[in-house]
C-alpha cells in the first residue's frame, strides 16, 4: 500500500553463509544468550539515546531489563548502572540534560535521575512500579501515577478464635465482574492516583484523591498547568465495554474536566508544543470485532475533533508531535510490516521509518518502539527474521545507520532462515492471503520435506517478517515452516479484519488450507508429513482444523478457546468478548456459540493432538484446554496434556526456559507421530 523507503537498511542483516562463515543450526541453548533493544528515548538535540536492553539470563532463567546509553553516531555504548538491578522507563528531560528512570532492586522500586555529566540522584522511593512517568515542560517537576488499593468485600464473621488457634485462610468474596487480569492474577479494588514531585524542593504532592481514579496514560499540558489523561471513570468500570475519555486535571485546583465524550475509547493524549492542540487516539465503537484506531486532534480549549488518519485504513499508535507542531508521527502496521509515518496538520503524509520489530523472542508478531528528537531524527527498534530487535536511526536529512549489534556474538555462525514472502488465492473467495516461509538449514527443493503450519493468535493481530526463536527452532529441527495472516488479521484494513466478525472461526480455515495447498503445489512438501500448531486464537484454529480435516499427521493446540460459552464467561474479560465477538450472550443464542466451538467437532477428530496451556492462564483458562484433552481421551484420539506451571497466557514471554519447553514439547509430539521420521535406535543390550 505504501512505497517503501529505498534502501532502508537493505542487506544489513546478513546470514552467516552470506558472510562466508561456516553455519551451524540454531540450538536451544543459544536462546539464553539472546538480547533485544526496546523503549528508546532520544534527547531533543538528537545526540544521546537511552534504551532498555532485554537480556536472557541462563543463571536466573529470566529476561533482565537494563537501561543502556549510546550516542547517535553509535559510539560510547555503555550501561546506565553497573549493578544487575532492573532499570527501565528512560525519559529525557525537555532540555535533554537529565534522564529520569525507574530502578528496582532488593530494597524496592525507586524513581531516579541521571545527569548527562553522570551525577545520579534518588528522587523518591515508590511502593511499586509507576503506571506512567512524565516531565513538566519546564523540566522542574515529574509526575507519575500509582495504584491505590481500596477496601473490598470481606468474608462473613466467624466465631472468634483463640490466640494460638490454627484456622484456614478466610473466604475470598467478590462482587466485581472483572476481578483478575492475565499477567497479574487477582487484582484488588482500587484506583490510579497522580503524584507530582518538585525536583527543586523534593516535595511530593498527591494530585488526585477522588474515587473515580486516573491512569498511567497521561501527559502535561504545554503550559505545565495541568495533566491531560485518559481513563474510564464510570462507576461501573469493569462491567461495561471499554470507553475511556480524555480529562484535564488542574494542578492548582485539583479540578477534573472531561474533554471528550463519545461511545468509544479515547487515549494516548499528546499536547502540541505550541499549546494549540491535543492529539489523541480512538474510534467510534460500532460493536465490531475490530475497529481502526485513528489519530484525532482537538483544540486545547475545546471544540470539534477531526481525524487525521481516516484515509489510512490502518490502526495507528504511539503519536509523537513534530517539534514545530506541524504534524504528528504515528506507528502503524501495513501488510505485516511496522512503519512510522508523519501526518501533517495540512493533510500531508510520508513514511519516515519502516522495518520496526518488537523486543520479544517468541513468535513473529508485528510491533516495535520509536522516539523522535526535536531535530526530526527517528530512533527505532528494527530487525529481521534472522535478527532480534536492534537500535537504528534515520536522521532528519535521510541518513541511515545501525546503532547496535547486540547479538553479533551469540548468533555468529548460526544458520537462521530468512522469511520468504508468499501469497495465494483463498479457496473461499479468491481473496489474496499473505504469509511467509522459513526453511531448514541445507534446504534442497529437490528433496521432500515435512511442513509445520503455525497460526497466530488474536485473532485481530498480525505476523510479519520479524524474529521468532520458536519458528526458527522449528526450522532448525528440519521443518519447512509456513506462517500466515488469514482473514481477521490486522494490517490489511478494516474490511479484511472484519471478514470474521461474528464468523470466527469460519472462512479463515479456507485461507489456511489454501496456504497448505499452495506449498504442496511447489513440489517439495511431503503431503503425509504435514503438522499444524498455534497459540490462543491459533490454538482455536488448530482444533477447528482437525475437526474438519484429517490431512495433518499431528497437531499441537496451545492455550486454545474450545467452548465459546465457557470461555466468554470464565475469561478475565467477561464484559468484552460476548459484546464484540457475538451478537448476544450465550444463553440467548446457545446454538451459535456451540456451532463456532471446536468442541462441537471433536467427534470428527482422528489427528494425534497435543494440548498445552499455562497453569496461571486466565485469558484462555486452562479449563478450555482440559475440556478438549478429556474429549480427545474419551474419543480414543492419541493426546497428551502439557501444563506450564505458573505461566500466564504469554507462555514464551515469561521465562526463556518456558519458550524452550513449549517448542520442545511440540517438536517431540510431531516427531513421535511423523510417518516419515527416521526410526529411533533400539536400546543396546549390555
Amino acid at each position: 500500500m505504501f512505497k517503501p523507503i529505498a534502501g532502508l537498511f537493505a542487506g544489513i542483516f546478513l546470514t552467516s553463509a552470506a558472510c562466508g562463515q561456516t553455519s551451524t543450526p540454531l540450538t536451544p541453548d543459544l536462546i539464553f544468550e539472546l538480547e533485544a533493544a526496546s523503549a528508546p528515548s532520544i534527547t531533543p538535540d538528537g545526540r544521546q539515546i537511552a534504551y532498555v536492553r532485554r537480556t536472557n539470563d541462563a543463571g536466573t532463567d529470566q529476561t533482565r531489563s537494563s537501561i543502556w546509553l549510546i550516542r547517535a553516531d553509535g559510539s560510547d555504548h555503555q550501561p546506565l548502572a553497573s549493578t544487575a538491578d532492573t532499570t527501565g522507563s528512560p525519559l529525557w528531560s525537555p532540555d535533554g540534560q537529565t534522564l529520569a528512570y525507574t530502578h528496582a532492586g532488593e530494597s524496592g522500586v525507586s524513581l531516579r535521575t541521571r545527569r548527562r555529566d553522570g551525577r545520579d540522584t534518588l528522587v523518591t522511593e515508590l511502593p511499586g512500579p509507576p503506571g506512567g512517568l512524565a516531565w513538566s515542560p519546564d523540566g522542574q517537576r515529574l509526575a507519575w501515577s500509582m495504584f491505590k488499593a481500596l477496601p473490598g468485600p470481606v468474608a462473613a464473621a466467624l466465631p472468634e478464635a483463640d490466640e494460638n488457634a490454627d484456622r484456614a485462610a478466610p473466604a475470598e468474596v467478590e462482587n466485581r465482574l472483572t476481578f483478575r487480569l492475565d499477567g497479574a492474577g487477582n487484582i484488588p479494588p482500587g484506583v490510579q492516583q497522580f503524584y507530582m514531585i518538585d525536583l527543586r524542593t523534593g516535595t511530593t504532592t498527591l494530585l488526585s484523591e477522588d474515587g473515580l481514579g486516573g491512569s498511567g496514560d497521561f501527559v502535561w499540558s504545554s503550559d505545565g498547568a495541568s495533566l491531560i489523561f485518559a481513563a474510564d471513570r464510570r462507576p461501573q468500570l469493569g462491567q461495561l465495554p471499554p470507553d475511556s475519555e480524555l480529562y484535564r486535571l488542574d494542578i492548582a485546583t485539583r479540578e477534573v474536566t472531561q474533554l471528550t465524550d463519545r461511545a468509544g475509547p479515547d487515549g494516548s493524549p499528546r499536547a502540541s508544543p505550541d499549546g494549540r492542540w491535543i492529539a489523541y487516539l480512538g474510534f467510534d465503537d460500532r460493536r465490531m470485532g475490530y475497529h481502526n484506531t485513528e489519530l484525532y486532534i482537538v483544540p486545547s480549549e475545546g471544540g470539534a475533533a477531526r481525524s487525521l488518519t481516516a484515509f489510512l485504513d490502518r490502526s495507528v499508535g504511539n503519536p509523537l508531535w513534530a517539534a514545530d507542531s506541524s504534524g504528528i508521527h504515528i506507528q502503524f502496521d501495513d501488510r505485516g510490516t511496522t512503519r512510522v509515518g508523519l501526518v501533517g496538520l495540512d493533510g500531508s503524509f510520508r513514511i519516515v521509518a519502516e522495518g520496526l520489530i518488537g523486543s520479544t523472542f517468541g513468535r513473529p508478531y508485528t510491533g516495535g518502539d520509536y522516539a523522535v528528537s526535536a531535530t526530526g531524527d527517528v530512533v527505532f527498534t528494527t530487525g529481521s527474521p534472522q535478527q532480534p530487535a536492534e537500535l537504528a536511526l534515520v536522521s532528519a536529512d535521510g541518513g541511515q545507520r545501525m546503532l547496535t549489534r547486540l547479538n553479533s556474538d551469540a548468533l555468529s555462525g548460526v544458520a537462521l532462515s530468512p522469511a520468504e514472502a508468499v501469497s495465494w488465492a483463498s479457496p473461499a473467495d479468491g481473496r489474496a492471503i499473505h504469509g511467509w516461509v522459513l526453511y531448514p538449514p541445507g534446504f534442497d527443493p529437490s528433496r521432500s520435506w515435512p511442513m509445520i503450519l503455525e497460526i497466530h493468535g488474536g485473532p485481530f493481530t498480525a505476523y510479519g517478517p520479524a524474529f521468532s526463536a520458536e519458528l526458527q527452532l522449528m526450522a532448525a529441527a528440519g521443518y519447512v515452516v509456513l506462517y500466515t495472516n488469514p482473514r481477521g488479521s490486522t494490517s490489511y484494513g478494516y474490511d479484511f479484519a472484519n471478514l470474521i466478525h461474528h464468523a470466527y472461526p469460519g472462512e479463515d480455515y479456507d485461507d489456511l488450507m489454501g496456504g497448505v495447498d499452495y506449498m504442496l503445489e511447489r513440489g517439495f512438501i511431503d503431503e503425509n508429513r504435514l503438522f499444524v500448531t498455534g497459540g490462543s486464537g491459533g490454538g482455536l484454529l488448530t482444533a477447528w482444523i482437525i475437526g474438519n480435516t484429517d490431512r495433518f499427521a499431528a497437531a499441537a493446540s496451545v492455550k486454545p478457546v474450545i467452548n465459546w460459552t465457557s470461555f466468554v464467561l470464565y475469561s478475565d474479560l467477561p464484559q468484552f468478548f460476548y459484546r464484540y465477538w457475538f451478537a448476544s450472550p450465550p444463553w440467548e443464542d446457545p446454538d451459535e456459540y456451540w456451532r463456532r466451538s471446536p468442541l462441537s467437532l471433536v467427534g470428527n477428530v482422528t489427528t494425534p493432538t497435543l494440548m498445552m496451556v499455562g497453569g496461571a492462564d486466565v485469558r484462555t483458562p486452562r479449563a478450555e484446554t482440559e475440556q478438549y484433552y478429556s474429549a480427545l481421551h474419551i474419543n480414543g484420539v492419541p493426546t497428551r496434556l502439557v501444563i506450564i506451571p505458573d505461566s500466564f497466557h504469554g507462555i514464551s514471554n515469561s521465562r526463556p526456559s518456558r519458550l524452550l519447553t513449549k517448542v520442545a514439547e511440540i517438536l517431540r509430539w510431531f516427531e513421535e507421530h511423523d510417518p516419515g521420521a527416521a526410526p529411533r535406535s533400539a536400546p543396546q543390550t549390555p
